[in-house]
This record gives C-alpha cells, sequence and structure tokens, in this order.
C-alpha cells in the first residue's frame, strides 16, 4: 500500500484471520503506524468461534474500518461481497459538517455525540463534525445537545409585568370608563399580539465541505446550508399539546439507548479482558434493566392492535414501532452476552467476545442505511 504508484480515490483493505494468538503490544504499535501512514481503512472479517477479535477490532477502528464475526466460513464470501459492494458505492469523502449558532446568546451547544469525531468550541457557537466517508442511500444520525439560557427574556419579562404609575388625565380617562393608551405602551401592546402567535426561532446553521470521487472535485460549501428552527407556541395554548411536547421523540430516544448499548457493551468487554467478571455483570445487568424501563415506556404510546389484527399507521406510530423494534433487538442482544457471561466466564473469551465486540459496531451504525 506505501509502495504503489497509482492511488485511487477510494481504496480499503480487507483482513480475513482465523488466528487465536493474541499481538503483542510492540508488534501493534508497528502495525497501527504503518496502517496510519498507508492512509486506507482497514476492514477485518474474524471466522470462527476460536479467533482472536482484539487485534482485528483496534486495527479497524483505527483505521475507520469495520469489524465483521464470521461464524462459518461459507458465510464468508457474502460477507466480503457486502463489504466491496459498499466501497463501490462511497458518493462523498473527507465529509466534514460545521454547525453555527444563530443567536449566541440563547443557544449554547454542549456536546456532539452519535459515531463520528467532533470538536465542539470552548464558547458553545461552533462545532466541527468530521463525518468521513458517506455511501449513497446512507444516513448517519448525531445527537446535538443544545443548552437554552433565557434568562434575558425572563428579565424582560418582570420588568414588563411592573406597573407604572398613571398620570391625572389617565386616572381621569380611567374614572369615565376609557382605556387611555399612551405613546410607551404601543411597545407592551405590540409585545402582547407577538407572544399570542407562533414563532419560529432559528438554532443553528449547517455547512459542510466534501470530496466527490466520481467528479473528482473538492466542494468547500453546500449549494444549500441547512437552517435548524424550533416552533414556539403561545403560552396560552392547548395543555393537550404543551403536555405530549414534553416528551422525548422516539427517533432521539431509540438513538440514544443505541449509543448507551454500544458503551456499556465496550465496557463490559474491557472489564472481562481485565477478568473483572462480577462488574462486567453489574454493567450488562443494569443496562438491561434501563432497556426495558425505556421500553416498556415507548410501547405505552402504540394503540392496542384490532381485532383482525390489521391497522393502518401514521408517521409518528411508524417510528414507535420501530424503535420498540430496535429496542428489543438490542435487549436481545444483551440477553445473549448476559447469558454466556454467566454460564461460562472461560468460555465467553472465546465465544461470545467476538461476537459482543460485533454488536457495538452494530450499535453504533444501527439505522445508517
Amino acid at each position: 500500500m506505501l509502495q504503489r504508484k497509482s492511488r485511487n480515490p477510494v481504496a480499503g483493505m480487507l483482513l480475513v484471520s482465523d488466528a487465536a494468538d493474541s499481538t503483542r503490544r510492540a508488534q501493534m504499535d508497528l502495525v497501527l503506524a504503518r496502517a496510519e501512514a498507508a492512509n486506507a481503512p482497514i476492514h477485518s472479517f474474524g471466522y470462527g468461534r476460536s479467533h482472536d477479535p482484539a487485534s482485528l477490532w483496534l486495527m479497524s477502528n483505527h483505521t475507520n474500518g469495520t469489524y465483521t464475526f464470521v461464524s462459518d466460513w461459507y458465510d464468508l464470501r457474502s460477507c466480503l461481497a457486502g463489504c466491496i459492494g459498499g466501497m463501490m458505492s462511497i458518493g462523498s469523502m473527507n465529509m466534514k459538517l460545521h454547525l453555527k449558532v444563530i443567536d449566541g446568546n440563547h443557544f449554547l451547544i454542549c456536546k456532539a455525540s452519535g459515531g463520528p469525531s467532533s470538536i465542539v468550541a470552548s464558547d458553545g457557537h461552533n462545532v466541527d463534525v468530521d463525518v468521513g466517508k458517506m455511501r449513497y442511500g446512507e444516513r448517519k444520525e448525531m445527537l446535538i445537545e443544545v443548552e437554552l439560557d433565557n434568562t434575558d427574556a425572563f428579565h424582560q419579562n418582570n420588568t414588563r409585568g411592573v406597573r407604572r404609575t398613571m398620570s391625572a388625565t389617565e386616572r381621569f380617562n380611567q374614572s369615565l370608563g376609557l382605556d387611555a393608551e399612551s405613546i410607551e405602551d404601543l411597545a407592551d401592546l405590540t409585545d402582547g399580539m407577538m407572544d399570542r402567535m407562533i414563532d419560529e426561532v432559528p438554532v443553528f446553521e449547517i455547512d459542510g465541505s466534501f470530496y466527490d470521487p466520481a467528479a473528482a472535485k473538492h466542494v468547500s460549501r453546500l449549494a444549500h446550508p441547512v437552517l435548524l428552527t424550533v416552533t414556539l407556541l403561545p403560552a396560552g395554548g392547548n395543555s393537550t399539546v404543551r403536555q405530549q411536547s414534553g416528551r422525548s421523540d422516539t427517533v432521539i430516544v431509540r438513538r440514544r439507548m443505541e449509543l448507551l448499548a454500544s458503551d456499556m457493551i465496550t465496557r463490559a468487554l474491557v472489564l472481562v479482558s481485565r477478568k473483572n467478571y462480577p462488574a462486567a455483570q453489574k454493567i450488562m445487568n443494569e443496562t438491561k434493566r434501563i432497556m426495558h424501563t425505556v421500553l416498556q415506556q415507548v410501547s405505552q404510546s402504540l394503540p392496542p392492535p384490532s381485532s383482525n389484527g390489521t391497522m393502518v399507521r401514521n408517521r409518528k406510530e411508524q417510528l414507535t414501532l420501530a424503535c420498540v423494534r430496535v429496542l428489543q433487538a438490542i435487549l436481545q442482544d444483551m440477553q445473549t452476552l448476559s447469558d454466556a457471561l454467566e454460564e461460562n466466564v472461560d468460555l465467553f473469551a472465546h465465544d461470545q467476545r467476538n461476537f459482543g465486540a460485533q454488536q457495538v459496531s452494530s450499535s453504533l451504525l444501527r439505522h445508517n442505511a
């Protein structure tokens, strides 16, 4: 890879291994340094239940590649074909997003999570996200946590609530039953009218740059930057609408649970490698309890099925049903790992650790395509 004369825009390495021997730290450091110099992702495939996924997993994560656990040799060909097909369908490379807060006095970006690496500015007004490669039809979901600072509006409302002293003319008009308005009151009247209107408040703007391998050109800015806005309802709106808006969206809940499962499985695998089996089992059980509680809460929002079992669902119910299915799949995977860890800890290192390593990537990349 380092000595090749021609370099394609899209390049990668496929590594198939069934080795059970663990690589020493000095050897792994040399391999990672050379892999970084090659500037190509390593897509590793470990087949057989006796192989050691630690080195394969480390190389794939270090080079932004993928790790795939193949339990049967006859499934290896289809896994390789899927990986090569994914490399052939790359539509953009080196994609970078820039998030800029429009109104810096009210919104601050606290954290960006969901897979790609990101850098949040110290003032919380700018975020740079390194997305990397994007394939045709692929969707990468990121969570951007924004903090609202409405102290200025709070002080303004308190100041507006203070009644000023009426003049003699105003008191005379009031005694006659007339509502006199002075010139200074026009601003308060306008603010009251604005408070009863539905408003769209801008939060932040998203722009980006990428490299198109098909056209062999760089795009420094998007043709139409995306502007994220938040809808503000009037204060005297329907109480039912306000109660429903306080509940988290099922898409956000699903993505949070996927990231939580990926993080907790990774921590459990690290504890297993250190032979701290009780702590790993505790993490798995606690995560299962959280998943089960969230699954029950999300399932309660679904309407009961009809008598004939058929129902035409709207878009919100379809997203809720998709969230329920993803949470059930995550719970099943974690139950498999927990049972294997509880039955035989010695067999877990050789039989289920590779499955857990793949589920970490599956939770991060779930619903991306």
